[in-house]
């Protein structure tokens, strides 16, 4: 009879977790942080909630994105025209139809959902939509795999190399801790990307409930699928990896013909058209021509010469939809691998924990099998030989993967993936060299430092540790700025070395030494005549992979470094009252009519939280703004019960009226994260609003 009640008792409770994890509505629980929790009963309500969702909290700006990666912006309100162009010269518009044809029927359907709940928002709730940016509707399927290639392909990869010749520098960090460089043996993970606070760059926050899967984590505003994050068995991150599959070839030219292979072949010649809405309501047409070589498109010629470029998914581009659904549904480090092995997304690392105890660090994305090595692609190539038109990619498998590491750590702070734990694990002659360079800048450094000099790390340890702001360059330069006092005898030189040297190399925003140690690496390096991301290049000892955290260190010339100090010195005093003046009170966090102290600092000085202002001039007060730097935040520890908080520095909307814009910005201000309401009790207790599919 005890057993019957017993086997009754567990038949109950079986039954009762059955029924509560079991979706049979289709509903958005949005949280007090605007943060919507979508329960679905399928893939295909899922991402039409999805959809809604973001619409409900960006609709103007994903209308606007949609708008410019059309190529019509330019024609609807006038805006965007040189998006168009580029979009338009890099032939992305013959592309989209193949795109989309090469989906699965099951993928195109989830498109479609997802393209339904951008419209269907938009037609039912009109009026809190721009005039301007209504016009581009109704959206199309295309409409979001072309937004894709220009947030993906074209911003990250493409653009600086297309405009300037200049590679964009990336941003983010991450951790992975496996069980053994934990306090309680489960693995650990931070994410931690860094990017602009603005258009296309922001993070929409959201999670995904089915009866198949439970992923919570962040999209870039208007691509449909969540890029990062976890769920219930896996978690990982991204970061920029030092990734090189777009490059410039230099073509000599007869007419219109180049040469190749001692030979010379015509151009292929396309013609297509801009048109632009002009102040008086009518619309110009701009005619272009573009011209492909077997090398890549034309971007610039002069008479005698031509400047082509090509990318990885040049003419076969791939929408992210599938790679990153088997991603969210991973259950194992198997099936991260598998999915990851279809290389949908053309660059980036992945960084991840999961709750069978493993930790790994992948290289990804479409890596050229390439003649030569690093260096002679990072300027322009000749283009007489068609050995060196690239066309094959290295297997995911083939790439630099670390799993498990002695150490019980891993890291990527955008450094190449040689450093990403210590002792470091990989060798960089087992792979070409054309696939990643071999140094360390200061910011991983940081990153690997703090790692290698922790046990035994808590997930309160690791939330501290997370918002560490000491700059590792100052650290580094301590000794050597502290001898440079009996070297001199200027009171104002003196001054600031104490200054310096009195400082600790946090960025928070009571510190006093912050700001000048800012006024002294911007002028060391313009003295030198070369930017401050190369202020490594001007120390006497060189990087070197065998000491990959305590080098580069050391002036070169002590005479020259007291001369920039005391004009440093001058410089600051002409800018700030004094020498020692509150970070926080003059680098500042706004948005809206809320403004906050900053706290964080530049990357390129070894700062692991980041907080940077674009803008190279202060406003009339000498206040510089942070529009750069952590954005969607995540600490989490793997188990039975997921332990993780997080923080999205800007709020989860765009809409200055919203009441999630900017929600989040005394927090960071303070250096907290929030709790991330992953369970359905915690949604429904935290809940400021519920949404049911028959309504959207």
């Amino acid at each position: 009879m005890k057993n019957f009640i017993l086997l009754l008792s567990v038949s109950f409770l079986i039954s009762c977790e059955q029924s509560e994890t079991t979706i049979t509505e289709n509903e958005i629980l949005w949280d007090t942080y605007g943060v919507p929790h979508i329960y679905a009963t399928s893939d295909n309500d899922l991402y039409y909630m999805s959809a809604w969702g973001q619409m409900k909290n960006h609709g103007n700006l994903i209308l606007k994105l949609y708008g410019e990666a059309r190529g019509t912006s330019a024609e609807l309100w006038g805006e965007g025209f040189e998006v168009n162009k580029a979009l338009r010269h890099l032939g992305l518009y013959e592309q989209l139809q193949p795109a989309y044809d090469n989906l699965t029927p099951k993928y195109q359907e989830m498109l479609q959902s997802f393209v339904a709940g951008i419209n269907s928002y938009a037609e039912k709730n009109s009026d809190e939509l721009d005039e301007k940016y209504k016009k581009v509707l109704p959206i199309t399927a295309n409409d979001i795999i072309a937004h894709n290639f220009r947030v993906v392909n074209y911003e990250f990869l493409i653009r600086g190399t297309f405009l300037s010749n200049q590679r964009i520098e990336g941003g983010s960090n991450s951790w992975a801790l496996s069980g053994s460089k934990t306090s309680t043996g489960n693995t650990m993970l931070v994410a931690n990307p860094h990017l602009w606070w603005s258009d296309l760059f922001l993070w929409h926050e959201q999670q995904f409930i089915t009866n198949e899967y439970n992923m919570y984590g962040a999209t870039l505003i208007g691509n449909p699928s969540i890029i990062l994050g976890f769920n219930d068995n896996v978690s990982w991150t991204h970061t920029v990896n030092t990734i090189d599959n777009t490059d410039l070839f230099e073509l000599k030219k007869e007419g219109n013909t180049y040469l190749l292979d001692d030979k010379y072949i015509p151009f292929e010649v396309h013609t297509y058209v801009i048109k632009e809405l002009q102040e008086d309501g009518s619309i110009k047409t701009n005619e272009f021509k573009r011209k492909i070589a077997k090398h890549g498109i034309v971007i610039k010629e002069t008479e005698n010469s031509a400047l082509a470029i090509r990318f990885a998914q040049m003419n076969n581009f791939t929408p992210l939809i599938e790679q990153y659904d088997l991603m969210s549904k991973a259950k194992n480090l198997d099936d991260m691998k598998n999915a990851l092995a279809l290389r949908q997304m053309p660059f980036l690392n992945t960084v991840y924990a999961d709750n069978d105890g493993n930790i790994m660090h992948h290289f990804g994305g479409l890596v050229p099998e390439k003649n030569g090595d690093w260096d002679k692609w990072q300027g322009v190539v000749s283009g007489d030989s068609s050995t060196d038109i690239w066309t094959e990619y290295y297997e995911s498998n083939e790439l630099p993967i670390v799993i498990n590491p002695p150490s019980g750590w891993l890291q990527n702070a955008n450094d190449p993936p040689y450093t990403n734990t210590l002792p470091t694990v990989l060798n960089p002659d087992d792979f070409a060299s054309h696939i990643a360079p071999n140094n360390m800048r200061f910011r991983p450094q940081r990153a690997a430092r703090i790692m290698h000099e922790e046990d035994s790390i808590s997930f309160n340890r690791l939330v501290e540790l997370k918002h560490d702001n000491k700059a590792e360059l100052a650290l580094r330069l301590h000794d050597d700025l502290l001898a440079l006092k009996n070297k001199t005898s200027d009171s104002l030189v003196l001054a600031a070395i104490d200054v310096l040297t009195k400082w600790d190399g946090s960025y928070d925003a009571n510190s006093m030494g912050a700001i000048f140690f800012m006024t002294f690496t911007n002028t060391w390096a313009s003295e030198n005549q070369t930017s401050p991301f190369q202020l490594s290049s001007l120390l006497k000892d060189a990087w070197q992979y065998s000491d990959p955290i305590n080098s580069p260190d050391g002036f070169v010339n002590n005479d020259e470094i007291i001369n920039i100090i005391k004009k440093s010195a001058e410089n600051h005093l002409a800018a700030y009252p004094k020498l020692e003046v509150p970070y926080g009170d003059y680098y500042r966090l706004k948005m809206g009519d809320i403004e906050y102290p900053g706290t964080g600092g530049p990357q390129h000085l070894g700062v692991f939280r980041i907080l940077y202002s674009l803008d190279s001039n202060p406003d009339e007060e000498g206040k510089f703004y942070g529009n750069f730097g952590d954005t969607f935040v995540l600490v989490l520890e793997m188990g039975e019960e997921i332990n993780v908080k997080g923080l999205l520095t800007y709020g989860n909307s765009s809409n200055p009226d919203n009441k999630h814009y900017g929600d989040q910005l005394e927090m960071f201000s303070k250096n907290e994260l929030r709790d991330i309401w992953f369970k359905r009790i915690d949604q429904e207790t935290n809940m400021e609003l519920k949404e049911n599919k028959n309504d959207m």
